[in-house]
């Protein structure tokens, strides 16, 4: 028998990869859950351990697995963090302009406005009025990014959709990240703070087309230097 070449052997990787987390599937297995040791994998599927190795290494590193020391593999929680860490890394790399992410947070948050409205998730409406009131204590100009950040975030939250919340919640925070510069004055702050309010009790109010309206130019208008 000829020995694998390169191409082959990563084809072969590619396979059990896919046939790792099929098995997953097909075994109902959730988070929190031990895969089964090498060796057994190896059984199953008739491939070397170090084939194995390499397929297991990559799901954890692409965050399905994690191992635990004596306990081997570990079925991860649904997370999507990575994912979009990597992407958003390279799109960076690659001359993201920061206005793409700006027109994201419209788009995904103006949706989650619709969702809340059709949800009527009062509660939470109520729960990030109190949080905007109580970011009128903010005095210095990290604590006016970090209010602004997670009145965002907490909007994003209150769809209860766990997958949408994730997803959303990284761009919001790689745009915050990214845009490290802003520069907020303490009057521009409550500026920024007043449009929050007035959007929450748009919702409140079922205006969910004002909401959306205040919500883009309130995001549009962010201010670097």
């Amino acid at each position: 028998m000829e020995p694998i070449n390169a191409s082959e052997r990563k084809s072969l990787k590619q396979t059990i990869i896919q046939e790792i987390k099929q098995y997953i599937i097909d075994n109902n297995l959730k988070a929190g859950d031990r895969l089964p040791a090498e060796r057994k994998f190896m059984e199953i599927f008739g491939v070397s351990r170090s084939v194995i190795r390499e397929a297991l290494s990559y799901l954890e590193n692409t965050g399905v697995t994690r191992v635990r020391q004596g306990q081997g593999a570990i079925l991860n929680e649904s997370n999507i963090d990575k994912l979009l860490d990597s992407f958003f890394f390279l799109w960076q790399v690659n001359g993201g302009d920061l206005k793409d992410i700006q027109s994201l947070r419209v788009i995904f948050e103006s949706s989650a406005m619709e969702e809340i409205i059709k949800i009527e998730n009062n509660n939470n409406l109520l729960k990030l009025k109190e949080s905007v009131i109580n970011n009128r204590e903010a005095v210095t100009r990290e604590a006016f990014i970090e209010a602004d950040m997670n009145f965002h975030k907490q909007l994003l939250e209150a769809t209860n959709n766990v997958l949408f919340i994730q997803m959303t919640n990284m761009i919001t925070s790689y745009f915050f990240e990214s845009a490290s510069r802003i520069d907020i004055t303490h009057q521009e702050f409550q500026k920024i703070n007043d449009e929050h309010e007035k959007m929450v009790d748009m919702l409140i109010n079922k205006d969910v087309e004002g909401a959306k309206s205040l919500l883009t130019a309130h995001i549009n208008n962010t201010k670097k230097v």
